[in-house]
């Protein structure tokens, strides 16, 4: 029988593991998004800079 110890360090560990997986999700699209943001930017700065 499993003491309620346990049970909360198992709740514990599934709920740091689920913020982690947050966290990096949040970070990649934060970074990912942000870079093909400021790419697009810079290739309109070209283009209209070129007219």
């Amino acid at each position: 029988m499993t003491t309620n110890k346990e049970i909360e360090t198992k709740k514990c560990a599934e709920k740091n593991e689920d913020d982690s997986l947050k966290g990096a999700l949040f970070s990649s699209v934060v970074f990912v998004g942000g870079t093909i943001v400021v790419f697009m930017a810079i290739l309109l700065a070209y283009y209209i800079a070129r007219i």
